[in-house]
């Protein structure tokens, strides 16, 4: 379960973002609950497609507003988010053949490493983004 630590190092005065990370932290909570609950494979792929499409468009939008706002570190933060993303794809392969206690361990990997993107990469982007004006970045018409 959420635990009010998570919840606390998720808010960045972001909004839209904020919303996000708590929702991708609800949905692997709620995948996390169906692995160890001995929910149906059928339970268990619906809650990580979802989490794989929520994971998505909060990428695209986090990649969005790098581009608008000339983020500087938008190239490492972009390859953060495909190694999540292989991740996940990692933990579908493994969740049709796994036991529920690796099932378990590679959710809760999972899980660690989302936090980790979220209380460093995450923060330093919404840092960036609070300083900015809310008008996208200009091109250089030079």
């Amino acid at each position: 379960m959420e635990t009010r630590e998570d919840t606390a190092e998720l808010i960045f005065g972001v909004p839209a973002m904020d919303q996000e990370h708590k929702a991708q932290l609800g949905l692997l909570n709620d995948l996390k609950a169906a692995v160890r609950s001995g929910a149906d494979d059928a339970v268990v792929y619906s809650l990580l497609n979802e989490l794989v499409e929520h994971t998505n468009l909060h990428f695209l939008s986090e990649q969005l507003d790098m581009k608008l706002h000339a983020y500087e570190a938008s190239e490492s933060h972009f390859l953060e988010h495909e190694r999540l993303l292989a991740e996940v794809q990692n933990l579908k392969r493994n969740l049709a053949t796994g036991t529920v206690a690796s099932k378990h361990s590679l959710i809760e990997a999972l899980r660690s490493w989302l936090l980790i993107h979220i209380q460093t990469a995450d923060k330093k982007l919404a840092e960036y983004l609070s300083t900015r004006s809310t008008q996208p970045a200009r091109e250089d018409p030079s």
